[in-house]
């Protein structure tokens, strides 16, 4: 059987969907109704929108302790249980921000929500797919992580047509039912791992996968083992600088082509362009992970991401455009790529104690893009001066994923 072929059974391809949709939700309950809710939110109570903001901001920075607390949830009980808890909680505390009229329990409840939103995504799905697509990881992570652009094309037009139509309680009610309603989907239908259904990893036949875990057994290695490794270092580098890259773009997109003379129609048009390629993009880089393997492919695309925040610095406008579909090609890479490293290099049976350590340090890595925006713009004057600081932060990235030891992966 070729690794390079989606031959996956209607169980493996199950999971592929509901993963997707996992991904999608996650986006939707946090990012994507973030930018739709805060500013009705905050006009609605007559809040100060900039202090709104900064509280935001300071929510985001403080989900790093519920992301530690979530991460060992899911090492001890389970990639499904995270997804059940992760959907319930996000519902209940989206409940509580949404319709929220003190700014303290508007803070606890998007500390809340978005913690458990990412729980559903980064640690629940995250588990079952390195359970059922251990191999064929980025085949898989190519189409779940269509959700991401998908929701923000679609499900930020959809929740702003709700709420003006009902109000901003009328958009929570949605999302906290569409979160219920998910909850109990994935109760009957998720299983940890495909052995459960009589099902084997990548769908490989029984005695092939027999061979492969005879010759590819890894030891179960504890925290302190992990810390110790280098290899843990280099993934927690790389992974954190191509989030805080990416938080970097696409949060402060719009002020960046506002600041450079675009009209805020155009810097959305764009911006929407970007999240159109995104969806063939999160193909093409998990069809590079399984072909080219994870060192090679996450190398490919970090240097066309490097390159395309180069090319945007220009501000030559020919160069800026081809920028927007290449920064395309790369808003999945850490959706892709993080459980990617961590499969390849640590393999399946530690993914789950792995993943709970790098995800929460990635998190903060992402909120760090902010400060090194403020540096750029206290210092040369405009965000694209950051994107120089960027495109080297990922080169040095390319260099440590050069560095690492494939313990598992097959090439």
């Amino acid at each position: 059987m070729s690794n390079n072929k989606y031959s996956f059974s209607k169980k493996h391809w199950g999971v592929i969907f509901l993963c997707y949709l996992l991904f999608l939700i996650a986006t939707a309950v946090t990012t994507d109704s973030e930018n739709v809710i805060l500013p009705k939110l905050s006009a609605q109570n007559n809040w100060d929108y900039s202090l709104v903001l900064t509280l935001a901001t300071v929510a985001g920075v403080s989900t790093v302790i519920g992301n530690i607390i979530l991460g060992k949830l899911c090492e001890k009980f389970g990639g499904k249980f995270s997804i059940i808890f992760g959907l319930l909680s996000a519902a209940v505390f989206a409940y509580i921000y949404g319709t929220s009229k003190s700014l303290g329990v508007f803070v606890i409840g998007l500390i809340g929500t978005i913690s458990c939103g990412q729980s559903i995504s980064f640690f629940g799905a995250n588990s079952v797919v390195a359970n059922w697509f251990p191999k064929k990881k980025g085949l898989a992570m190519g189409l779940i992580t269509i959700g991401p652009p998908t929701s923000t094309i679609i499900m930020v037009s959809v929740l702003n047509h709700i709420i003006n139509k009902n109000g901003v309680n009328g958009g929570i009610y949605t999302i906290c039912a569409a979160l219920i309603l998910m909850a109990v989907v994935c109760a009957f239908a998720v299983k940890n791992t495909p052995e459960e259904v009589g099902c084997t990893p990548d769908n490989l036949p029984v005695a092939e996968y027999e061979k492969i875990e005879e010759g590819e057994a890894t030891a179960t290695l504890s925290t302190k083992e992990l810390l110790r490794k280098k290899d843990f270092w280099a993934i927690l580098l790389i992974v954190g600088i191509c989030n805080m890259c990416l938080t970097g773009l696409m949060a402060q997109w719009l002020v960046r082509y506002t600041s450079s003379g675009f009209s805020e129609t155009k810097a959305a048009m764009l911006m929407s362009i970007c999240a159109v390629v995104g969806i063939f993009g999160s193909v093409v880089a998990g069809y590079l992970e399984n072909k080219l393997g994870t060192k090679k492919g996450y190398s490919l695309l970090a240097t066309i991401f490097a390159t395309a925040f180069i090319l945007n610095f220009t501000n030559v406008l020919p160069l800026m455009y081809l920028s927007v579909p290449m920064f395309g090609l790369c808003i999945t890479l850490f959706q892709i790529y993080m459980p990617a490293f961590e499969i390849t290099v640590f393999g399946r049976d530690n993914f789950k104690k792995v993943n709970s350590l790098i995800f929460p340090v990635a998190c903060m890595c992402g909120q760090a893009a902010f400060l090194v925006i403020a540096l750029c713009i206290k210092l040369f004057g405009e965000v694209r001066s950051a994107y120089m600081v960027f495109a080297l932060l990922l080169i040095l990235t390319v260099m440590l994923a050069m560095t690492l030891k494939a313990e598992t992966e097959m090439e």
